[in-house]
Formats: structure tokens, sequence, C-alpha cells
């Protein structure tokens, strides 16, 4: 087996330090150092985990890990465990066991937390669609807002326009009344002038026959 075929099958696995006691971090790209004698050696770009207490833990920054092929004790299908090469006392054993144990734990935590990521990408999205649907009925009442606006203007304007009328339609019924009083007065002034003049035509026809004056009743 190549070293590039055993490099490949040692990304995408949990590192876990027998000596340590500990998980190193999680392995996402590899590459191969040769050195003096064909002496060759991993070096291994890992993500460092973060223990937050109560079984919970986050990936934090990256770091490199070089290790020879001699450090490897174990390559399973999750984890890589290193131990100096040597096979491990029953308490590093043990030690291991724990340590799988808290793997199993941080896998099952992690696979919890990508299905809440989910939920929430999916609760977010819910979201973001009512906010536009919010949005476009706030959009709709603002246009409203305006349109009563502009009603309500031109409200008041026709109300003033309104308001016009009736004092040029009192002025007018004003005026008529003047006019009408006028007309009665000169109807009447008229009269009396026509009833002076036939009188006067009268009187000096009279008075030119010498006959006595005659008095309108």
């Amino acid at each position: 087996m190549s070293e590039e075929t055993k490099a490949n099958q040692l990304v995408n696995k949990f590192v876990i330090s027998l000596t340590d006691g500990k998980i190193l971090g999680y392995v996402t790209d590899i590459n191969v150092e040769v050195g003096k004698g064909n002496q060759f050696y991993f070096i291994l770009k890992m993500k460092e985990i973060e223990n937050l207490g109560k079984g919970q833990s986050i990936f934090t920054s990256e770091k490199k890990l070089k290790i020879s092929p001699n450090d490897i004790v174990n390559v399973g299908p999750d984890v890589i465990i290193l131990g100096d090469g040597k096979v491990p006392p029953l308490r590093e054993i043990e030690r291991l066991h724990q340590i799988a144990e808290e793997y199993n734990s941080l896998v099952k935590e992690l696979e919890a937390k990508e299905k809440l990521i989910e939920q929430l990408k999916e609760e977010n999205y819910r979201l973001k669609k009512e906010i536009e649907d919010l949005q476009r009925e706030i959009r709709k009442f603002q246009i409203m807002k305006d349109d009563f606006e502009h009603l309500k203007e031109q409200v008041v304007r026709q109300e003033g326009q309104l308001e016009m009328a009736r004092e040029y339609i009192r002025l007018l019924e004003g005026l008529r009344n003047d006019i009408d009083k006028i007309k009665t007065d000169m109807e009447a002034l008229i009269q009396r002038q026509l009833e002076e003049i036939v009188r006067g035509i009268i009187d000096e026809e009279l008075n030119a026959r010498g006959l006595k004056k005659t008095s309108f009743l």
C-alpha cells in the first residue's frame, strides 16, 4: 500500500491520543513529507475541538500535527488512534473506551445540532416569507394612507369651495332682494310721475277751458 493511499485513509476522521487521553481534532486534509533515509511523515491538518462541558463541544481553530506511521496504533472507520506506536496498557485501553464514548456522544450531538440547524433554516425561511408578506401588506396600507390623505385634502378643498359658493348665493340673494326693492320703488316713482304729468295736462286743459281742476282719487 503506497504512502498516498495510507494518507487518504486518514482524512475525515477524529484523531485520538492515548498518551494525552483526549480527542486532538478532526482531520480535514493531509500531506506526506519525506525525510532522510526515505522516512516519511504525515502532516495532518485538523480542526481542534473545544469541550464546553456538559457533553457539549465545538470546532475551533485549525492546526497541523506531524506524525510518523509508527505513532499510529490503529485506524478505524471513524477514528485514528495515536500512541507512540506501542500497544497501550490496560489503563490506556480503558481511557480509550472512555474517549470512544465521548466520541459517540459527540457524534450524536453533532447530528442533533445538524438536525436543529436544518430546522432553524426551515423556520428562518418561513419567517422570511412571513416578513415579506407583512412588508407587502405594509406597502399596501401606506398606499391606502397616501390615497386617504389625498382624498382628505380634496374634501377639505371642496368644502372650502362649497362654503364660498354658499356665501356667493347668499350675496346673490341679498342683491336680488335689493334689486326687487329698487324695481318696486322705481315702478312706484314712475307711476307717481305719470300721474302728476297726466294731472298737469288735464289741469292745463281744464284751465284753458275755464273749468275746475280734476283731482285724482
